[in-house]
């Protein structure tokens, strides 16, 4: 099915935060207080686990309203019931050292988190997401999109990068593995890839 996927906004940063505030993270409590703005921050890992829900929430308003923090929300009938942090490269200062090499100075997007709402998981919402992200991208004039999924079975909360599979599908090719770690590239000038989501 098809779903009305909008970009963030200022106009719907409280819809932003009211759907995160409203899932359920019992096997994964940590997140509840993350409000995407993990992969935004460099701080130590044991300053991040410190921060509060409130210092999060309140952040992640202050930076969609200066249109820093991007993504996409999704919704079915009125309700919101997915999102996406899709955004350049360099505002994941977390892990833009790391993939800086392979970016080679040119303008990149990244997909980092996907947060599908219970009742509409396997419903292929997350692709819709990500064929919107790379659609924008694209006419934005970025010339590449990168992943950066993990694939472990023993670990199925932490797909919320989106699957392999998923990234395989829309077109990108596989640069590098590190670990559980695939590192995703997407060539948004390759006229081959073009047609790949429309």
């Amino acid at each position: 099915m098809a779903y009305d996927i909008r970009a963030l906004s200022p106009g719907l940063g409280t819809v932003f935060t009211d759907y995160l505030s409203g899932l359920d993270f019992a096997n994964t409590p940590h997140w509840a207080s993350c409000f995407c703005r993990y992969y935004h921050t460099v701080c130590p890992a044991e300053d991040w686990m410190a921060r509060s829900l409130e210092t999060n929430r309140s952040e992640a308003l202050r930076e969609i309203e200066a249109g820093r923090m991007r993504g996409y929300l999704a919704f079915e009938d009125g309700a919101c019931v997915g999102w996406c942090n899709a955004n350049d490269i360099a505002n994941f200062p977390r892990i833009y050292p790391d993939v800086a090499e392979q970016c080679h100075g040119k303008r990149v997007g990244c997909t980092i988190c996907f947060v599908i709402h219970p009742g509409h998981r396997g419903r292929g919402l997350a692709r819709q997401l990500l064929a919107r992200a790379i659609a924008d991208f694209r006419s934005e004039g970025y010339d590449a999109m990168l992943a950066l999924p993990f694939e472990s079975p023993e670990a199925q909360e932490r797909r919320y990068r989106g699957t392999l599979n998923m990234y395989l599908e829309a077109g990108y090719r596989e640069l590098s593995v590190d670990g559980s770690v695939h590192v995703m590239w997407f060539d948004l000038n390759d006229a081959a890839a073009k047609g790949t989501l429309s």
